[in-house]
């Protein structure tokens, strides 16, 4: 009897070293076979658009790329490049010479300049990049690790611009080979990022991350408060919030406000008149009451996160004597009709700067008028020229381009021939220092900067980090988060 238990005994635990093994089989490496017990912190996706780095347009989607795909550079809180695929970068001119890092794709294949090249040329025609490559003409393979751009026109900040995802070459579709942190896995019908263990020097205690589908932006912050979702990403372009059961980041994004001026107008023709108005306008209070908090004061045209300016004071002290006092002395009768401010009612972080700076400029004896119209009306108003103030919003690439505002369909209401417009081409032609067209614009005031807006990152209480996020990537330092 004790012989036959013996037998039996060492037949189970046979039995049991070969279930282990089997399962060891099956799970593989984490970036290729999914393990659902260390699937902890869950991310939306948005199942309205395929997830083509290339093809999406949603915010939630274009986030998600960056934790797949590497671009040549990402972007810290200060809009400065840090070299990522890539290891050096030389702008001369109009052109770019870049050198790449010894890095793989997931697959564990070498990261190459011909892949940079076929990545660079399909972002060129994407919704997303296009825009940040558009003074980017076309890119030379000169070696293997080393690449060529060639720019339209000369920028020194051109690298900020090399952030698009980079993909193997030739692959299409559905999610194609990257070199970023995580590679997307499915299981059925389930969704996951799985650390990229080819990835060199990242070791995140975060190694699965659900994909939950959602229909929109909208679906979101619903989400996250029942527990979905462990974080989410508002960037508050509709000018509302809604506080939530969640913990909340402020995070500064590259969109500027400002008071756009009708230079045809007999009043605001007078540049005077203008200094008076952007001597007694409050920014603080537009930041705080207006944005509800939601927005950072600006006297200039460029974000006061960005590094080209870390050393510099760029700001205005209100006065509304020294405004009054200027008015006086340009003779101008500025109570002889109403002046309008034209703002797009669906926004009410806007509609309520508007109501701020009517107050204001009332003080000092203007007499205003707000038209807040719907957004059609607001934008048909805006291309007749039915205004004499409005408040304007321009979304800058990460390199601070001013083009827009000075010429294309982004220059309602500037004069292109202004003193301002001159010196930024003189800028980008390296013939004058970057506080030299500050000064020159804030002499000019072509138009009159209000502030730069914010955007609110959320999570949940199982989600313990520091949150070091950026606009250019909301998961800048996820392999620091840590999931209860």
């Amino acid at each position: 009897m004790k012989k036959f238990l013996s037998i039996i005994f060492s037949l189970l635990i046979i039995l049991s070293l070969c279930s282990c093994k089997s399962k060891t089989e099956n799970s593989g490496n984490s970036s290729e076979t999914v393990n659902a017990k260390e699937s902890t912190l869950s991310l939306a996706y948005s199942i309205s658009e395929d997830l083509d780095p290339f093809a999406v347009e949603t915010v939630i989607n274009t986030q998600l790329m960056t934790l797949v795909y590497d671009g040549l550079y990402k972007l810290d809180k200060t809009y400065k490049p840090v070299p990522t695929v890539a290891k050096s970068g030389i702008v001369s001119e109009t052109t770019v010479n870049i050198t790449l890092n010894n890095v793989r794709f997931s697959d564990g294949t070498s990261v190459t300049a011909p892949d940079v090249a076929y990545s660079f040329n399909r972002a060129k025609e994407s919704p997303t990049y296009k825009t940040k490559l558009a003074n980017f003409e076309s890119v030379d393979v000169t070696a293997n690790n080393m690449l060529m751009f060639h720019m339209t026109e000369p920028n020194a900040y051109a690298l900020s611009d090399l952030t698009f995802p980079i993909v193997k070459n030739g692959l299409i579709g559905l999610m194609p080979v990257g070199c970023g942190r995580y590679v997307f896995q499915k299981d059925g019908e389930k969704s996951y990022l799985i650390v990229n263990t080819n990835k060199s020097g990242f070791n995140p205690t975060i190694k699965t991350i659900t994909l939950v589908p959602v229909r929109g932006d909208d679906y979101l912050q619903s989400s996250l408060e029942i527990g979905n979702i462990g974080f989410c990403f508002n960037d508050l372009a509709d000018g509302k919030y809604s506080r939530i059961n969640a913990h909340c980041v402020e995070m500064g994004i590259n969109n500027f406000v400002y008071l756009g001026i009708n230079y045809e107008s007999t009043i605001f023709s007078d540049v005077n008149i203008r200094k008076a108005i952007n001597l007694v306008i409050d920014r603080n209070e537009i930041a705080s009451s207006a944005f509800h908090g939601h927005a950072r004061a600006v006297y200039s045209p460029f974000n006061p996160d960005w590094y080209a300016l870390s050393s510099k004071d760029l700001t205005v002290t209100n006065d509304k004597e020294e405004a009054e006092k200027i008015i006086e002395e340009s003779e101008t009768d500025i109570g002889y009709r109403d002046i309008s401010i034209l703002v797009n009612q669906n926004n009410p972080f806007k509609v309520e700067a508007a109501e701020i700076i009517k107050k204001e400029l009332e003080d000092i004896g203007f007499a205003v008028t707000v038209k807040d119209y719907a957004e059609e009306y607001y934008k048909e108003a805006l291309s007749s020229g039915e205004y004499d103030l409005y408040i304007g919003e321009y979304k800058l690439t990460p390199d601070m381009d001013l083009n827009p505002l000075f010429s294309g369909e982004l220059n309602i209401g500037i004069n292109p021939e202004c003193e301002s417009a001159a010196r930024y081409n003189q800028l980008l032609n390296g013939k004058c220092e970057l506080m030299d067209f500050v000064n020159t614009f804030n002499e000019d005031l072509p138009v009159i900067p209000l502030c730069y807006r914010n955007a609110v990152a959320s999570y949940t209480n199982s989600t313990n980090a520091d949150f070091a996020c950026c606009e250019g990537d909301v998961y800048f330092d996820i392999e620091t988060w840590r999931y209860k």
